[in-house]
This record gives C-alpha cells, structure tokens and sequence, in this order.
C-alpha cells in the first residue's frame, strides 16, 4: 500500500506527464496516498565556465510550467518539488527523504525489442527503495 507516490515529469516532453500524471492520480485515489511531483533542474547551471547569474530564475520558470501541466490534468492541488542537479540523483534523494513509497516514472519512446530506457530511468529503477512504476508510452 502507497501512503505518498512520487511523480517524475520533464514539462519539455508531454511523453513524461501525459500518461503518466493520469496514472499517478488514479493510484493517489486508490491508495489514499499523497501524491508529489518532481521535475528536476539538470545541474549544467552549476559549470564553472558559465556566467555569473546563468540560469537565474530558471527554477521559477520550471515551476510554473508544471503547474500549468498539472492544472491542465486537474491536479493543481498536488506538492511540487524543483530540485537542482543531477536527475536521477535528486529523484533518488528526494523520494529516501520524503518517505516516498511508491515512484512512478515515464518510459522514453521505443519500439519492441529496443525499449528505450534512458540512463535516468534506469538509475531510478536500479537504485530507488521502494517499488517504481514505469509507465509504457
């Protein structure tokens, strides 16, 4: 039984939400859980060699395209999480510290035999303490 689920969205590929944010919703109404969402900001704004100030607002930015998503899908109800770094990292790290039972995760599009599964995908899957879902495109 899931007390709080975690979805992964990318407000750049209607792939990672379109699917997946309906799923995430009748599992939360199933379960009774609490549902989240998170998108992560990739940690290339953290180089060295870019200038002062660069991606300055860009968590902002994230954040209100995935309330417009989650609007559009009615779940503008829902807790967002705008992490900076490494995905799946902080994907990882977030669903450990918020006690996260249940990730629910989008697969990238590919045709049978060669799923694609990306590096991210398959580094929350591996690595993650609680069951992942992966929803098929």
């Amino acid at each position: 039984m899931a007390k709080k689920i975690l979805l992964t969205i990318d407000h750049t590929d209607d792939r990672s939400w379109k699917k997946a944010l309906p799923y995430a919703l009748e599992q939360a109404k199933f379960y009774g859980a609490e549902l989240h969402v998170v998108e992560v900001v990739p940690e290339i704004i953290k180089l060295p060699n870019l200038p002062e100030g660069y991606g300055s607002g860009a968590k902002e930015y994230v954040r209100g395209k995935v309330n417009a998503i989650l609007a559009a899908g009615g779940a503008a109800d829902v807790t967002v999480h705008i992490p900076e770094g490494s995905v799946y990292r902080e994907i990882l790290k977030l669903a450990h510290k918020s006690g996260v039972d249940l990730i629910i995760i989008a697969s990238n599009k590919g045709e049978f035999p060669n799923y694609e599964i990306g590096p991210n995908l398959a580094r929350v899957v591996r690595n993650a303490h609680c069951t992942v879902t992966v929803v098929r495109d």
